[in-house]
Formats: structure tokens, sequence, C-alpha cells
């Protein structure tokens, strides 16, 4: 058998006419253009020059190529720069959103500040720091700038520094959010920042050694009046007697636990017929059985000296016997709340 040389596409057929000149010269074409990333000006010259002289084939994949392989100018990203910051204006907040006696000692730490000045916030997670962050903010009636420190480890602390300057420079509050995620040398150059008048809060976890801001809240549990404010603004206009049953069944829990209580009773509402607060009420009560002793007999305790409860009432819907509530009825109301004091 004869031996056939192979032969190219273009060989073994004729080109017919423009698409074919154009399908052998697409062949060439992914070669060039690889070879061309890497050549010098001058090799794009040529082609350049065959391109003009050449017809309409080669001189269109000629000139393809040198679009395509041409240098470009660098561009900035096009993703989108975060903003170390937002910024709001607020309108004062009412003492409904804390309660009256914590908003009262709010008040009276925010009237000892020198120009604005800064306070540190300090408690456990879910415990209301960003509460009482925002309250004092919002009494200022003033624009805040709120910095989540988490969000910001790549930006550089001088960048932070000049947000803190410039914004309370201007009468601004700066609210950082999350201290604990930078290390008190960080903390004291924001703290410092700061410029009158303008108020700088800060919230943590732990409270920093020798930092040296003008005021300290330690935040701790809510106590029942500050829940039966937290429901009232998550709920609105309910009947108050079921705000308060709730409020102190609900003693201890975080405010943050309070809304995914409200949260859970909105989507169960929504699937039945009742309101949001009997479906957050029934809630409430069905977890008492689960509850350890004392936990209960603080509840009973409370809903004794909040809610205008009888004994028998009591007894009916947390368990804890009337001997165990008439010893422990004169006991002050049991739950934290949020102390402050002045520090150097």
């Amino acid at each position: 058998m004869p031996i056939i040389p192979a032969v190219s596409r273009t060989s073994r057929s004729a080109p017919r006419g423009r698409r074919q000149v154009r399908l052998a010269a697409d062949d060439l074409a992914q070669i060039v253009e690889l070879a061309l990333r890497a050549t010098d000006p001058t090799a794009r010259a040529v082609l350049a020059q065959i391109a003009d002289r050449d017809g309409e084939g080669a001189s269109e994949v000629i000139t393809g190529i040198l679009q395509r392989t041409s240098p470009r100018p660098l561009r900035p990203s096009s993703r989108p720069r975060a903003s170390i910051a937002t910024v709001e204006r607020v309108a004062p907040a009412p003492a409904t959103s804390l309660g009256e006696e914590q908003a009262r000692r709010l008040a009276a730490v925010a009237g000892r500040l020198p120009q604005g000045g800064s306070v540190l916030f300090v408690g456990a997670e879910g415990t209301g720091k960003t509460l009482r962050a925002r309250w004092m903010a919002h009494q200022r009636a003033r624009a805040v700038t709120t910095i989540d420190l988490t969000k910001t480890r790549d930006v550089p602390l001088s960048h932070l520094v000049d947000a803190v300057a410039s914004a309370t420079a201007s009468g601004m509050t700066v609210h950082l959010e999350r201290a604990h995620s930078r290390d008190v040398e960080a903390l004291a150059a924001l703290v410092r920042a700061r410029a009158a008048p303008g108020l700088l809060l800060l919230e943590t976890t732990e409270a920093p050694v020798d930092l040296a801001v003008d005021a300290v809240v330690e935040v701790g549990a809510p106590d029942v009046a500050m829940i039966a404010a937290l429901l009232r603004d998550h709920l609105g206009d309910v009947d108050e007697r079921v705000i308060r049953v709730v409020a102190a069944l609900r003693q201890g829990e975080t405010p943050r636990a309070i809304e995914h209580a409200v949260e859970g009773a909105r989507r169960f509402a929504a699937m039945t017929e009742i309101g949001v607060a009997e479906a957050l009420h029934a809630a409430t009560v069905q977890l008492i059985g689960s509850w350890p002793r004392r936990r209960r007999r603080d509840a009973a305790v409370a809903l004794m000296q909040t809610t205008g409860l009888s004994q028998r009432a009591v007894r009916e819907l947390t368990g804890v016997s009337r001997d165990t509530l008439r010893r422990h009825a004169s006991s002050p109301g049991i739950g934290g709340g949020a102390g402050a004091r002045a520090s150097a």
C-alpha cells in the first residue's frame, strides 16, 4: 500500500474564498497570539506592516491580535472598597428603650463627661453593650460614625486614627464596636485621637488594662424593668400584664436572647391565629418546666413583686410552692443591670 504523506487541512482542500482564508488564519492566530505576549515591540510593528499590505483576509486577524495583546494600563480593582465606617443621623432615643433606671444611670455618666469624652462599655456578648452605647449616642442627637474593629483588621491604624479624629472634631459621636479585637496600644491611640467636642464610645468583653477613658460602664444581665422595656419596643402596644409576666420569667436573659425569643414568637404567630405577645407568653411558660429550681424560684418571686399576681396564681404558673414564695417574697428584686464608674 502506498504511503500517503500527511498534509495540512489547507493543503487537502484549496481555499474557497474568504471563509477558508479566515479559517486557516484562525489556526495560526492562536499560536501567534501566544507568542506575541512575550515578544518585543518590533515584532508587533512588523505584524502591523503586514496587516497594512495584506488584503482583507489575514489583515483582519492580525488587527484583532494586535488589539487583544496591546498593553493595557493598570486599572483599579473593580471590587468596591469596603468602607471602614458607617455614618447615620439619629434622633434622641426615648428612655423606654432601656428602662427608666438604666437610662437614668447612663444619663448621669454622660453628664460627667468633659466635652463629649470617652466611655468604655464592658460586658459579656449579648448583654446589651451596643444598646447602651447607641442610646447614649442617640441622646446627643448628633451624627454617629460606627466602626466595627473586627472588620478593619487589615486597615492601617493610622487610617482609623484619622477617622476618629476627623469625626469627633466635627462634634460627631464615634462608636467602636468589638474593641477587644484590637490590642491595648491600638485602642489607646484611638482614644487619644478623639477631639473635643466629639464623643467616643467603645464596647468590649474585657476591660483593657490602663486604658485612659473618662468613664467605664459595666454591663451585666438586664433586670426585669429593662427586659420589659425591650419587649415594649419589640411588641409595641400590647397587654401590659403580658409584658410584665414575660419580663419576670425572662429575667437574666440577654437582650439578644430576648430578641430571638420575640422573632420565634412572630414566626409562630404568622402560622396561627394568635398574637405575637400571646405566642411569646405561651412559649415562655412552656419553658418553665425545664428550668433549674433556683431559676424557677427567682422567676416566681419576680412575678409576685412586679405583676401583683397572688401566691396561688404564681404557684400554678411556675410550680414553686407557696411556702417558698412566702420566704422569699420580701427579698429585693433579682437581676443585675449596668453599673457605671468613672475612671481616670
